[in-house]
């Protein structure tokens, strides 16, 4: 009975020097502090990203009197603020004479017998407005605010081109340059 009495006073004397012990580390004894601060930074990128629509054409009449419009809706978005430009290439059959500031695009028929070419427009306000070329003063500038923006490219393939029947067809890079 004496080493049972002996053990539960040594483990009473431990538990009382733990508590006691703790006491003296408690958030009081702390009084004091210090601070200081962290800078943080980054730099925002201008960035962008495009997608262009198809533009698809109602079946073209060569005896027709109008001329044939269409139009595609192409979306950008870039970092809110900066500054970019919108530029169509000459297409991938351009025709003679055509420059990257006055492209004369067209579309190619080689399903049959000799290719023929079909001559079409690519305007950035209108249909029959400015032409949308592949240069900075010809392309079509946006200021971007952050969302997506739509913008329409305006088609006419003028009448009375002598052509056979087919499909046509072409195709232009859209190229956002910022």
């Amino acid at each position: 009975m004496k080493t049972k009495l002996n053990q539960s006073k040594l483990k009473l004397a431990i538990v009382s020097a733990i508590v006691a012990g703790s006491m003296g580390l408690s958030a009081t004894s702390y009084a004091a502090t210090a601070t200081g601060t962290m800078a943080v930074t980054t730099s925002v990128l201008m960035s962008c990203t495009i997608t262009a629509g198809a533009m698809t054409f109602a079946s073209y009449d060569p005896t027709a009197a109008v001329d044939n419009d269409a139009t595609a809706t192409i979306e950008s978005t870039c970092t809110s603020g900066g500054a970019a430009v919108i530029t169509m290439s000459q297409g991938g059959r351009a025709q003679g004479g055509s420059t990257d500031a006055i492209p004369l695009r067209a579309m190619f028929n080689g399903s049959e017998g000799a290719p023929e070419d079909l001559a079409y427009y690519l305007y950035s306000d209108s249909a029959g407005g400015t032409v949308w070329g592949n240069t900075s003063g010809t392309g079509k500038s946006i200021t971007a605010d952050g969302t997506a923006q739509n913008f329409i490219a305006y088609g006419r393939i003028p009448k009375n081109q002598t052509v056979t029947e087919g499909t046509f067809n072409d195709s232009v890079a859209v190229t956002l340059t910022y």
